[in-house]
């Protein structure tokens, strides 16, 4: 595997596990992400208007799945920050990353994809994962507490949400940019959700008190989430150009191994040994997915 392309994917791992360690650390984190994502569109405004200009006003059409990729990305939104502030980052963000194999699922049922036997193996490594990061230790006194957290923990219900939503807007996204310039699409999806986003944190949290007192006290975080969504982003980009984007999409859920280290160390977040061990576990099945033939 090219050696350009494995620094570019690390380092985009990197900045997303540690743009939701940053997220987790805020006062109010519906109105830390509502901050970044605005900047993010601002730094992004300029890459849009190159890619009207290089690919004509053409490139500016109108497709549905704008409509419904924003839809879902709100909702996306919305369960990220109610999973990060219910339950630890070392939880809840393994489990939200875990989209590859519910991708692969998706893909089959709605899409009619075949799937390998590697596939299958990574499917089933990512549900092995997913299922034990919620055990306090390894043991079978612990097997049942993963399957009683789904009916009383509102971090792992909100993550399986979470993961549920990337998953449906990973397909989403997948059709719209064979509709529409990528560029375009990626600029323009984000105006719907943060319409709806707005709305309903306007009508949760009223006259925006709490996102005054978020700016104040994060600022620095909020522009360096701003800056990370749009970088993080062009490094994937870059590492597309120089290898193949199975190998890539594979290298990425590496940031859930990053966010288990970060949870663990820096926020003393509890039973990581489990945690690490599940997210490894996670990492090598969704690798296992993204080269599958």
């Amino acid at each position: 595997m090219n050696e350009t392309a494995i620094f570019l994917v690390l380092l985009s791992a990197v900045m997303h596990a540690f743009r939701n360690f940053l997220t987790k650390k805020a006062l109010d984190k519906q109105s830390f992400i509502w901050w970044y994502e605005v900047f993010g569109l601002i730094f992004f405004t300029p890459v849009f208007v190159w890619a009207l200009v290089s690919q004509g006003l053409d490139a500016l059409i109108f497709s549905k799945m704008i409509l419904i990729s924003g839809v879902l990305h709100f909702l996306y939104w919305v369960f990220l920050a109610k999973s990060l502030e219910n339950g630890d980052l070392s939880l809840v963000y393994p489990i939200m990353r875990s989209s590859p194999a519910l991708v692969l699922v998706f893909s089959i049922a709605v899409l009619g994809e075949r799937v390998s036997t590697s596939g299958i193996i990574g499917i089933l490594l990512v549900a092995i994962g997913v299922y034990t990061i919620g055990m306090k230790r390894f043991s079978l006194a612990e097997l049942t507490r993963p399957m009683r957290a789904v009916r009383s923990d509102r971090a792992t219900r909100f993550a399986l949400l979470t993961l549920v939503m990337v998953a449906a807007y990973s397909l989403a996204d997948k059709i719209a940019v064979s509709e529409m310039h990528p560029v375009v699409f990626a600029y323009l999806y984000p105006w719907v959700s943060m319409t709806l986003f707005s709305l309903y944190l306007g009508n949760t949290k009223g006259a925006g008190g709490a996102f005054i007192r978020e700016w104040v006290f994060n600022k620095t975080g909020i522009l360096f989430c701003g800056v990370l969504s749009i970088f993080g982003y062009f490094l994937i980009l870059a590492a597309f150009t120089l290898e193949r984007v199975s190998y890539i999409v594979g290298l990425r859920q590496l940031s859930i191994v990053f966010a288990v280290l970060l949870g663990g160390h820096f926020l003393k977040e509890a039973n990581r040994l489990v945690r690490i061990v599940s997210s490894v576990v996670i990492f090598l099945g969704a690798y296992l997915i993204a080269i599958a033939d």
